[in-house]
């Protein structure tokens, strides 16, 4: 999603998907007992889930363009681990 050509709409429909994505990888073991690094990327994904740090129609496009960007590089992270610590190829 570019900010310049995506609708408040767009965003909004992508919404509940990448927040599901995100509460996924959060559900997995990937060593945040043992890693600070990833107990970090835990404490910032459960931070953006909450349904009070979420977008409402109030928010601006831009807040809620910001908010999915920061979920998506979250869950992005979060999935590169769960690749490494899983023996799969990269995503």
């Amino acid at each position: 999603m570019q900010m310049a050509t995506s609708t408040r709409k767009d965003m909004d429909a992508s919404l509940p998907e990448i927040v599901g994505h995100l509460n996924l990888l959060l559900g997995e073991d990937l060593g945040a007992d043992e890693d600070e690094d990833v107990r970090e990327l835990f404490r910032k994904g459960y931070r953006l889930i909450d349904v009070q740090n979420r977008p409402t129609a109030e928010t601006p496009s831009f807040g809620v363009f910001i908010y999915l960007r920061d979920v998506a590089d979250i869950t992005r992270r979060l999935l590169w681990i769960y690749t490494q610590r899983h023996g799969l190829g990269a995503p």
